[in-house]
């Protein structure tokens, strides 16, 4: 019976047990840097998300860029091949 009458005991100093108020150790008024940043952290999740947003949209533009300028490059060293095979069967052509 005493261990139940442990759990139901006063609560000690700092913790507050079944309250609907919160427990303020110091009544005093915020410092002007948490009311600062306090007003800052309603824009940290909007500001979070558009700032990935828009890196990830650099990123796929900077990709797709890439990889565009890579098939062109490809494309022309193709021709370029393709051309200089051509004129070497030509040559090829014309000992004979």
């Amino acid at each position: 019976m005493s261990s139940r009458l442990g759990l139901y005991a006063r609560p000690t100093a700092g913790r507050r047990l079944l309250s609907s108020t919160p427990f303020l150790r110091n009544a005093e008024k915020p410092s002007g840097y948490k009311e600062t940043m306090g007003k800052y952290k309603t824009f940290m999740g909007p500001f979070g998300k558009v700032f990935l947003g828009a890196v990830l949209t650099y990123q796929i533009i900077y990709w797709s860029w890439l990889k565009l300028e890579m098939d062109e490059s490809k494309l022309e060293k193709n021709e370029e091949m393709t051309g200089l095979e051509k004129k070497a069967r030509d040559l090829v052509a014309a000992q004979k």
